[in-house]
């Protein structure tokens, strides 16, 4: 996140605050306050849909510009402007590059929690339209796709590796997650480098950051008094694909990639 802003700021001029949330909703909650206070603008929104549920809650509609909150509750939230694709969407993306790989017999494994719920349930909305048949037992499965912490997908990797199973999970997108999943792996991104982009940015976190500044720059130009409701009209595109947002706040112009694993580097393959 750091890093995407940090490019964000060299290209546009800016001075960049950054103040470190340790991961805390209580935390993220006070300094986004205190950026905000500080006079700075745009203030980003934390990265993560825990954190970012609470600087909402806690700005009580006021806007917040969301670049690391997929949760489709969170997006929803009053006052959120949102980059990322929701997490409705993930399993849905995983999916579908399945079936273009000839998969159609799919079990999904999800931890529990809000994000790995919302990702199930957009699934099974579009499992029939996607030509997908779900079934309960990963043996009877020809893709097995997972969804929940790093920790949790890594141990069901181990679990359920076997040869000539098609596997997806959440965590193989992830910069930097620690390699436990097999050989093939597909994954959700918001972004790849293969896209293209501004010079430097290696991942879609950081991506994600830069382009959520570009748009609220952009909100902010159009209405400075009120860049909420520019961004609730705005259509756009910019190097991080289309912004859009429905009548509730959900993204819905951004598509999701997913990648696949080929050696130690991920190939985009949607």
């Amino acid at each position: 996140m750091r890093a995407g802003l940090e490019l964000w700021a060299r290209d546009a001029g800016r001075e960049l605050v950054v103040l470190d949330d340790e991961s805390s909703a209580e935390v993220a909650a006070s300094v986004h306050g205190q950026l905000v206070e500080l006079g700075c603008e745009p203030v980003l929104g934390p990265y993560g849909s825990d954190t970012t549920r609470a600087v909402a809650r806690a700005r009580g509609g006021r806007i917040v510009w969301n670049h690391g909150a997929a949760a489709d509750d969170v997006q929803r939230l009053p006052g959120v402007v949102s980059v990322p694709s929701p997490a409705s969407r993930y399993l849905v993306a995983l999916a579908r590059a399945a079936v273009g790989l000839s998969a159609s017999r799919v079990a999904v494994l999800t931890a529990g929690g809000t994000f790995a719920r919302l990702a199930r349930e957009g699934l099974e909305r579009e499992a029939a339209g996607l030509g997908v048949e779900l079934v309960p037992d990963p043996a009877n499965a020809d893709c097995v796709l997972l969804c929940g912490p790093v920790e949790w997908e890594a141990a069901r990797f181990r679990e359920l590796e076997r040869r000539g199973v098609l596997f997806g999970g959440v965590s193989p997108g992830l910069p930097r997650a620690p390699r436990a999943w097999p050989e093939g792996t597909l994954a959700p991104v918001q972004w790849h480098p293969d896209l293209g982009g501004p010079a430097g940015l290696e991942d879609y976190v950081a991506a994600q950051a830069y382009a959520a500044a570009l748009i609220a720059e952009r909100c902010l130009a159009i209405d400075p008094d009120d860049p909420l409701t520019a961004a609730h009209s705005l259509s756009t595109v910019t190097f991080f694909g289309p912004f859009e947002l429905d009548e509730t706040g959900l993204q819905t112009g951004h598509r999701l990639r997913v990648v696949r694993w080929r050696g130690r580097r991920q190939e985009l393959v949607l």
